[in-house]
């Protein structure tokens, strides 16, 4: 018997709801006192076409999902055949048995990527002997209850609290908070749904099943948050006051964060006309003296590259949060990869100071959004926060974070006071940093140029002010690389492998780690979180390591490059994977057994 340990899944077709049963096992998990970690894959259509929804719940933190799963709720059709060979031995199945049935469905992919499967497949995915099968008549319990089959999602969740043997009322509770706006009809009926899928179990199952919840004695206290929120939590912590977005998954969550809180807090949200008046909008408002936001993924950042060298020009401080999705074009619309890196390092004409940051996992996208902030105005450059969809959209559980050690800093930003006769915005000083003043501050005032310009910001192109411009420019690079953590490596430095990686890959590499431990391999991770200036120390770590091996999630390892680059050091072992799905650490512990052998 297992008890609070668990990965669960549901799944379903687009528009047919897993979203809110898995919003709501993840919080009764979370009732109970467990730590989860949630991420969900699924098509870019509106209607149709299997997604799921993987949760992963232990008594200890999980930091990552995996894809063999204990315990499945299908929806509908598709999700067993796809899916029922990574169901564990002594694992479970509930499905629905009127989806099960003879007819002439046919068995191909068709274009998009729909699986249409006749009863030959089905049964076979329901033939393994070595788990469990629960079919529950989700549809003609939803029909009855709610007088709508697609109910059957909570009748499901229902189901799944008593094969868990779990008591049913914080369900219900959540039903209540869930569906109060709907009014007292639409609760009652979806409570009558799931209590009659939780009775339907109890009445006609009377095995155990394998695997238990059960409520944590003193749980330490926490929140569930995917990676997009926790960033806007640690800007709002920063001072944020200004938030420019045109929304582009797997980025939309930071402008629907940053609303939820704005009158909280007191910042300006605007949901503008495109990416480009994003970009410009936020520049404007970190030039201003306003820190500010803006968020997009790699389609929309290509249109917000002209603005980037704006700021680059006139050293505004913003910070732009980018997170990946696979390209080029439209590419995978709702997947996750690693490929804007480049993009991202070099965006815009020209040569300015920037930094490029990548966070690891999610409690590190707090701090080091808040960071950013500091950073961009310390360095009035602009910051970006390269992330992807697995961390920015999965979910997973914290603790509450300490913030007292946190500070705001903004750099050389003068007051009226400190205003000196003949100040010059772009002044030449010894770390490359200006004296900054901003709109309305008597003696401050200058020309913010998007040209070559001299101190004063007028314009040049005489060859003495031009290089002593853009020298003292990039001179900050060197300020801020002196200035940035060294990197660490995290395990037994004598150890014979070591795992590179950046981004959301060390969630699972972490685990992966873990894994090959046990089977008594040794293995580190240097996990790289600033790519541009490159993260100091890497290379010092790098040239004592017996084998590095880079996992990436793109076809060119573009980190791997970037510290050849830099720091002179060709990783010739890769594990790479740019299909859309994140990696697992069943994956990354295959691939790295393989170097062994």
């Amino acid at each position: 018997m297992k008890i609070n340990e668990l990965n669960f899944m549901i799944g379903g077709k687009a528009g047919e709801g897993i979203e809110v049963p898995g919003n709501m096992f993840a919080k009764i998990c979370m009732h109970a006192g467990l730590w989860l970690h949630s991420t969900q894959e699924f098509y870019s259509v509106i209607k149709g076409y299997n997604n799921i929804n993987q949760i992963r719940v232990a008594e200890q933190p999980v930091k990552s999902h995996t894809n063999r799963y204990d315990l499945v709720l299908s929806i509908d059709d598709e999700t067993v055949p796809r899916y029922y060979e990574d169901i564990v031995p002594g694992g479970g199945v509930i499905y629905d048995p009127s989806l099960v049935s003879a007819d002439s469905r046919q068995s191909e992919l068709v274009p998009g990527g729909a699986l249409k499967y006749d009863a030959k497949l089905m049964k076979k995915a329901l033939s393994r002997d070595d788990i469990n099968y629960f079919p529950v008549p989700m549809s003609e319990i939803a029909q009855e209850k709610v007088g709508l089959k697609l109910a059957r999602n909570i009748v499901g969740i229902g189901a799944c609290m008593a094969l868990l043997d779990y008591e049913i009322q914080p369900l219900l509770d959540l039903i209540v908070k869930t569906f109060a706006r709907k009014g007292d009809d639409i609760v009652n009926k979806n409570i009558d749904a799931a209590q009659a899928g939780y009775n339907y179990v109890r009445e006609h199952f009377s095995r155990q099943f394998n695997y238990q919840i059960r409520n944590v004695k003193n749980p330490v206290k926490k929140f569930f948050a995917d990676g997009n929120e926790v960033m806007v939590f640690g800007a709002i912590k920063a001072g944020l006051k200004f938030v420019a977005e045109y929304p582009m998954t797997p980025s939309s969550s930071v402008l629907h964060t940053s609303a939820k809180y704005a009158q909280k807090y007191d910042i300006s949200v605007n949901h503008v006309e495109d990416e480009l008046s994003a970009m410009n909008m936020a520049v404007g408002a970190g030039y201003a003296g306003v820190r500010s936001l803006v968020a997009t993924s790699g389609g929309g950042f290509a249109l917000m590259t002209e603005a980037v060298g704006m700021a680059g020009m006139i050293e505004a401080p913003v910070v732009c949060i980018e997170v990946q999705r696979p390209g080029p074009s439209s590419g995978l619309p709702t997947r996750s990869g690693q490929g804007d890196l480049r993009q991202v390092m070099h965006a815009s004409q020209g040569e300015f100071p920037r930094i490029v940051m990548a966070p690891g996992h999610h409690e590190e996208a707090f701090y080091m959004a808040h960071e950013a902030f500091n950073l961009a105005e310390r360095y009035q450059c602009p910051v970006f926060i390269i992330s992807e969809k697995y961390l920015s959209e999965g979910h997973a559980t914290l603790p509450f974070l300490e913030t007292g050690h946190l500070t705001i800093d903004r750099g050389k930003l003068l007051k009226e006071s400190e205003i000196k006769a003949g100040y010059k915005r772009y002044s030449f000083t010894e770390d490359g940093i200006c004296p900054r003043s901003i709109p309305g501050q008597k003696g401050g005032a200058h020309l913010a140029n998007s040209y070559e310009h001299l101190e004063s910001g007028y314009s040049t192109e005489e060859v003495h002010h031009v290089n002593a411009m853009y020298e003292r420019r990039m001179k900050k690079m060197e300020t801020i690389e002196k200035n940035l953590p060294h990197a660490e490596l995290e395990g037994d430095p004598k150890a014979d492998y070591t795992i590179v990686c950046w981004g959301g890959t060390y969630m699972p590499a972490s685990e992966a780690i873990n894994m090959l431990t046990r089977d008594g391999i040794g293995v580190n991770m240097l996990h790289v979180k600033y790519m541009l200036p490159l993260q100091p120390g890497v290379r010092e770590i790098l040239e004592h390591c017996k084998r590095p091996v880079l996992v990436e999630g793109n076809y060119t390892a573009m980190l791997g490059g970037v510290i050849a680059e830099k720091a002179g050091i060709d990783i010739q072992s890769k594990i790479l994977d740019y299909s859309g799905r994140p990696f697992t650490p069943d994956f990354i512990y295959a691939r790295v057994k393989n170097l062994v052998k």
